[in-house]
């Protein structure tokens, strides 16, 4: 079976993240103390406004700087996680930290990546 690779906007990821925040509905809710007790109000479970974390060990310069631009864009995109869902997403933070050690293969690397997404919506 081949394998999927996530897509965000126009790109193809290289390397898929090592982790990710599974894209749920979270359920809206909140309590309020009351002299007799507490009152209890709750509107169900919604998408829209959840982060979705995607973190890397490794990953290379290039893949980095790709994400860096798109970041520095500041607009809404489409990610495609590779579960048959996509989604209208805004790109929340993005860091990462040098790779000081030594190249791999010629190749120059991030270490310690992490991108945030927000849900905008379900495509």
């Amino acid at each position: 079976m081949a394998k999927t690779y996530m897509v965000l906007d126009s790109y193809t990821f290289t390397a898929n993240p090592s982790a990710c925040t599974i894209p749920m509905a979270a359920k809206r809710a909140s309590t309020v103390d009351t002299f007799g007790g507490v009152a209890y109000f709750s509107w169900g479970t919604v998408l829209p406004g959840q982060i979705v974390v995607l973190g890397w060990k490794l990953m290379p310069v290039a893949m980095f700087s790709t994400l860096v631009t798109k970041f520095d864009a500041d607009a809404q995109v489409v990610f495609a996680p590779g579960t048959g869902t996509t989604y209208n997403v805004e790109m929340l933070d993005l860091k990462g930290k040098w790779f000081m050690h030594q190249t791999v293969a010629d190749a120059v690397w991030r270490t310690d990546v992490e991108l945030a997404l927000v849900i905008i919506s379900e495509v």
